[in-house]
């Protein structure tokens, strides 16, 4: 099936279908209420996505993004990249994304609500829903919606949100169930290739009702459609359709492109929400929790030179780093406050990478008062790194390495309203 990962989950629309016995001789005299044209009023969505690695494949594999320190177009940093060697770039490269089987996907679950026609519109949502009736209770009769819908896709290992026009027809069962038995309030929908279906998904378990609500003081007719899209789910696609092709049904998620902050940080939503897609290959990096205040949460130039140090100092045979500041756990703190030691003893200590520890840490001032100067972190997060001076530090630069495609199952939950058309 053509799903476009979208699954056209606002297909629920065609769902739109509903018995209900009437009288009036515009109406279908066997299907009722829901017989006519209707337009999108609201829709609701609610998208749950979690991995699922392939039957077959090592369900034990883990999903990561690698973010690399790159020269943004410097030519200065591109040179120093060369002199420090790829162990030394590739060293700062860290993960925004870690998860494996079962895991939910960042972000997810997730709910999008265009709950009102402006809202529709401003999204550029539009949907007619036309109904058939049916020659007979419980037998198939025709659907067919109209307009532009939003759908997620993906290529290139990148998933993006768009608005796609779509024209599908195919055929509904109301007020019965798969079985054939009555069940009041029940919707299906198959969608017909030979009728131009090929956008919504089928469903079997649909609710909906029709009902009246009140719009500039006249009562408007309304039909309210909830189900539930499976057939992105290696499980419970078994629901509705007979078979599952790994190629045709699994949904991918991909991560390849970023949003940038105004200060041009990854960011995982753009701060201006009318812009839906990133567009970005890399960015700066800040963190309230996987960067330290010091350094303005920023991951600088010298917040690297300290976990080099870090780390080459906790392996020092002779003179191993242990717990200076006393809190109990050595890290980063314990390598600011060996450095400050360092440069009282005028040991004219370096990092790994060559800065001076007396650039990285400020040992001059006393801070309480008692006649002892203090360690002071120098914060370099204000300037941007360039190789033309690396010993002054700066902000750095990451692009991710390769698009990372996630197999996903997904399954989205639906809840439309639709108003009668005027023609």
């Amino acid at each position: 099936m053509n799903r476009f990962l979208s699954k056209a989950l606002f297909l629920s629309m065609s769902a739109t279908l509903m018995f209900t016995a009437c009288e009036d001789d515009d109406e279908g005299v066997v299907n009722g209420d829901i017989v006519g044209s209707w337009e999108l009023e609201s829709l609701n969505l609610l998208y749950e996505r979690v991995v699922s690695v392939p039957a077959g494949e090592d369900q034990t594999k883990e999903f990561k993004n690698y973010m690399d320190w790159d020269a943004n177009g410097d030519a200065a940093t591109a040179a120093f990249f060369q002199a420090i060697g790829e162990q030394g770039r590739l060293g700062a490269t860290f993960s925004t994304i870690d998860i494996k089987n079962g895991d939910n996907i960042p972000g997810f679950p997730r709910t999008t609500a265009l709950t009102s026609p402006a809202a529709l519109t401003g999204f550029g949502v539009s949907l007619l829903l036309t109904i058939d009736d049916a020659a007979k209770r419980g037998e198939g009769a025709t659907y067919k919606i109209t307009g532009t819908y939003p759908t997620i896709r993906q290529a290139d290992c990148q998933t993006t949100i768009t608005v796609a026009p779509i024209t599908d027809q195919g055929l509904y069962v109301s007020d019965f169930d798969r079985s054939g038995t009555e069940k009041l309030g029940n919707f299906m929908i198959t969608p017909d290739p030979t009728l131009g279906g090929a956008v919504l998904p089928p469903f079997y378990t649909g609710v909906y009702e029709v009902d009246e609500h009140m719009h500039d003081g006249v009562a408007e007719k309304v039909l309210k459609i909830d189900y539930i899209d499976e057939d992105g789910h290696d499980e419970r696609y078994k629901n509705v359709q007979e078979t599952w092709s790994e190629a045709d049904d699994r949904v991918i998620t991909g991560y390849n492109l970023w949003h940038n902050d105004a200060d041009g940080n990854l960011a995982s939503a753009d701060p201006n929400p009318a812009v839906l897609n990133p567009s970005y290959k890399g960015g700066y990096f800040k963190h309230p929790t996987l960067m330290i205040e010091q350094y303005s949460y920023q991951y600088t130039y010298y917040f690297y030179n300290a976990a080099l140090s870090l780390r080459a100092q906790l392996a020092d045979p002779k003179n191993p780093l242990t717990d200076l500041d006393g809190d109990g756990a050595v890290g980063v703190t314990d390598m600011v406050a060996f450095m400050h030691f360092d440069n009282l003893a005028g040991g004219n200590g370096v990092t790994p990478l060559g800065v001076p520890y007396a650039n990285m840490v400020d040992s001059s001032k006393d801070l309480n008062g008692d006649g002892i100067p203090d360690p002071v972190v120098v914060n370099d997060s204000g300037t941007i790194f360039s190789g033309a001076n690396p010993n002054v530090g700066g902000k750095l630069y990451f692009i991710q390495r390769e698009g990372l495609c996630v197999p996903t199952n997904e399954v989205l939950t639906v809840k439309s309203e639709w108003a009668a058309h005027e023609e």
